[in-house]
């Protein structure tokens, strides 16, 4: 039998997407479906309230749905089930579906969120294992079918915060716009400059959109609390789920800080969908 379930792997492996989490811009997958062969095939995948792109907090639960197809699998395997799995990178996976014979059905359930920030991408892939336990052992990826934004809010530093962060007044961490559309982002942060620093040196906070603009909220010395600061980034210019990042320096202005900033922790998620 593990001849035959690592070959079974192997052939799924050839089609797998990218996986980890990527602090840039990921492109959206082509297609919420995809087939194995003539007998196996999910549809219609779905994560957050129907979308194909979801933001949520690290270790947060995962709302996917999908409908799935399974014919009557003739490959041979002692005591063998067909399962299907679905899962995100760092994150859990579920097996969904586990027996034999002919079902077309519908699922509903939950994943866990990867702990670290970023971007990481739905998975799903059939196994020919005895049961599901097994099946989640040995499948790690698959196609992606969708991607869920993992953010950092609140982001909390030795010597500050920011947290709270809004885009066009959505509390979802994640809002749909055009190609270069302007974006309003509204956070609170905090400041104790006492706590860092460097000779001569102020401190800065800058957000920025991955393939966008970036921006300097202030530059400083202190202690300062912030309540709903709201400035303007625009949006990149091709498709994509892209991060909104926040960064803290310490330089002597904000242009410096601008130059020196091109990335930091993604606190919320920006899609960049075609007219």
């Amino acid at each position: 039998m593990k001849t035959s379930v690592a070959r079974w792997i192997a052939v799924l492996g050839l089609g797998l997407a990218g996986v980890g989490h990527a602090q840039g811009q990921v492109p959206l997958p082509p297609s919420n479906n995809f087939q194995w062969g003539p007998l196996i095939n999910v549809t219609d995948v779905t994560v957050g309230p129907g979308h194909r792109t979801v933001a949520t907090g690290p270790g947060m639960p995962v709302v996917v749905a999908t409908d799935f197809f399974v014919g009557n699998v003739a490959e041979p395997c002692i005591d063998c089930n067909t399962q299907l799995v679905f899962g995100l990178p760092e994150g859990s996976n579920e097996c969904i579906y586990s027996g034999v014979g002919t079902l077309q059905g519908h699922a509903e359930f939950k994943l866990t969120a990867p702990p670290t920030p970023g971007i990481y991408p739905l998975w799903a892939s059939p196994a020919r294992t005895p049961d599901c336990e097994v099946a989640r052992s040995v499948t790690q990826g698959g196609p992606a079918l969708g991607l869920v934004g993992v953010h950092g809010d609140p982001w909390v530093w030795s010597w500050g915060s920011v947290s709270k962060v809004k885009l066009n007044g959505n509390t979802s961490h994640k809002i749909n716009v055009f190609p270069g559309a302007p974006v309003t982002i509204t956070t609170n942060y905090s400041i104790n400059a006492a706590a860092g620093g460097c000779p001569s040196c102020i401190s800065q906070v800058i957000f920025g959109v991955e393939q966008g603009s970036k921006a300097c909220l202030y530059s400083g010395g202190g202690v300062v609390n912030v309540t709903e600061q709201s400035f303007t980034l625009i949006a990149p210019q091709q498709p994509g789920l892209y991060p909104v990042w926040a960064a803290a320096q310490w330089t002597f202005s904000c242009d410096q800080a601008l130059s020196w900033s091109n990335g930091g922790v993604p606190v919320a998620f920006i899609e960049v969908k075609l007219p």
